[in-house]
């Protein structure tokens, strides 16, 4: 559906409307205590498309994904 979403406006819509309020809490949720570069980080790790290339296209494991951009995250403060 997300890939889609670039493409159809209507599919983009039902995308925003769905997962928009759960995508804008986890920022928020998670993005609380960290400055604007770190927030910046955060809004990449939340994206499908980060993960995508992490995991698919680079063949990183999740484990291993979620570990860089969690250090890269800490490490622009």
């Amino acid at each position: 559906m997300l890939r889609d979403a670039e493409h159809h406006a209507i599919t983009r819509e039902m995308v925003e409307l769905r997962l928009g309020p759960y995508m804008a809490a986890y920022g928020k949720v998670l993005g609380e205590t960290l400055n604007a570069k770190q927030r910046a980080l955060l809004q990449l790790a939340l994206s499908f498309f980060t993960w995508r290339t992490l995991v698919r296209q680079s063949g990183l494991k999740t484990r291993v994904a979620v570990e860089v951009m969690v250090q890269a995250i800490e490490a622009a403060d």
